[in-house]
């Protein structure tokens, strides 16, 4: 009789086992970057540039639908009246939700007022 013997059982390339592990070792490394970059202000300086485009783009938006929320007299002035909000005598109504008064006051540094607009400035001054 004439038996061909069977061929090796072809085994995957990674096992279930390994991938977790894999997956695993990937989660301690972020928990342990994300809190770093945290504590060095990489993260609150970030956070502060993205609050800041927000502030400046509902003060654009509402100026294109005829409320002028920018102050003459400094940027901070017209980040509260971002705060405070509007409405046009259509109803449409402009506010920088969700941004505390901190938060507010800290994205202040990246923006000026140019010939009456608000403008974000990623350098700052």
């Amino acid at each position: 009789m004439n038996s061909k013997p069977t061929p090796p059982a072809k085994r995957s390339i990674f096992a279930i086992g390994e991938t977790f592990m894999a997956i695993g070792v990937m989660c301690l490394i972020a928990s342990l970057v994300v809190p770093l970059l945290a504590m060095n202000g990489g993260f609150q300086e970030v956070q502060e540039k993205r609050n800041a485009q927000l502030l400046a783009s509902v003060c654009f938006q509402a100026q294109q639908a005829g409320i002028d929320f920018v102050a003459q007299n400094g940027v901070d002035p017209t980040v509260q009246n971002l705060l405070a909000g509007g409405q046009t005598s259509e109803g449409r109504h402009f506010q920088a939700m969700g941004l505390s008064q901190t938060d507010a006051s800290a994205a202040a540094k990246h923006l000026r007022i140019n010939d009456g607009n608000l403008i974000y400035s990623p350098s700052g001054f």
